[in-house]
């Protein structure tokens, strides 16, 4: 098994992502019939899972790599993967029901304009669910959201304040926010996750040892703090859920 295979297995049980990624399935709600868009689908981890419900999911990414992956481990009958930059994406107007972003909105040039092509692509009613890094703890100091952008090349960090009017300028009503890793103790095991990452690929195996420790003792810790903290007003990850209203006439347009 290559490095890279290796550690994107090991990222889907990843405690901090996990959280993250259920609460978006469970927003999603993916029924029989629905035809969804995944944008950053990746190895399509998610896409089979989605698609087990009865779903349609097209997945789009421009890492040719992740998505021979995804063709070869979760393409069926229900998943499609497409080389595609979200930016330029040419799917028909009003031609899916949702739309899901899984930990990509941040790293995307022109997020105003992938949030107009989703708008456009999604049926009256549709909705838009994605996760974006926010970094708005109060702990973090600037200099170390400095080098977590340049590490994972972060073009924006988000914030309900700054989310919300970007939205609405769109057409879309937001539905759902919320951040979650807020508390200082789960800070501290993320940073922890971080310095695991950076390991060599000689040391995977130690990588290894303190995944399985954050995503087991790590993760019954960070939740038993999240829990008792009721901090929602800053997080390290924001959650959201938009809607495109069953009758619009405003919403910026975008050329496909």
């Amino acid at each position: 098994m290559s490095y890279q295979m290796f550690y994107q297995r090991i990222s889907h049980w990843n405690f901090r992502r996990r959280e993250e990624c259920l609460t978006l399935l469970r927003w999603l709600a993916p029924r029989r019939g629905d035809r969804i868009l995944d944008i950053g689908c990746g190895d399509g981890h998610y896409d089979a899972l989605i698609a087990g419900f009865g779903a349609y999911v097209v997945g789009i990414d421009v890492h040719p790599e992740r998505l021979a992956i995804a063709g070869s481990r979760n393409k069926n009958d229900r998943t499609e993967y497409h080389f595609a930059d979200a930016e330029r994406m040419g799917f028909g107007d009003a031609s899916f029901d949702k739309a899901i972003s899984l930990c990509v909105m941040e790293h995307l040039r022109n997020d105003q304009r992938v949030m107009e092509h989703v708008f456009r692509v999604l049926k009256p009613g549709g909705i838009f669910v994605f996760s974006a890094d926010s970094l708005s703890n109060p702990e973090l100091p600037p200099l170390e959201r400095i080098r977590h952008k340049e590490r994972y090349e972060v073009s924006n960090y988000y914030r309900i304040e700054t989310i919300r009017p970007k939205l609405e300028a769109i057409g879309f009503e937001l539905r759902e926010v919320r951040y979650i890793l807020t508390t200082p103790l789960t800070l501290s095991l993320v940073r922890f996750s971080w310095r695991l990452e950076r390991l060599p690929r000689a040391l995977k195996f130690i990588y290894l040892a303190g995944c399985l420790g954050l995503n087991t003792i790590g993760k019954i810790v960070s939740d038993i703090s999240e829990h008792f903290a009721g901090r929602p007003e800053s997080g390290l990850t924001l959650l959201v859920t938009a809607q495109k209203p069953l009758t619009t006439s405003r919403g910026a347009k975008c050329e496909k």
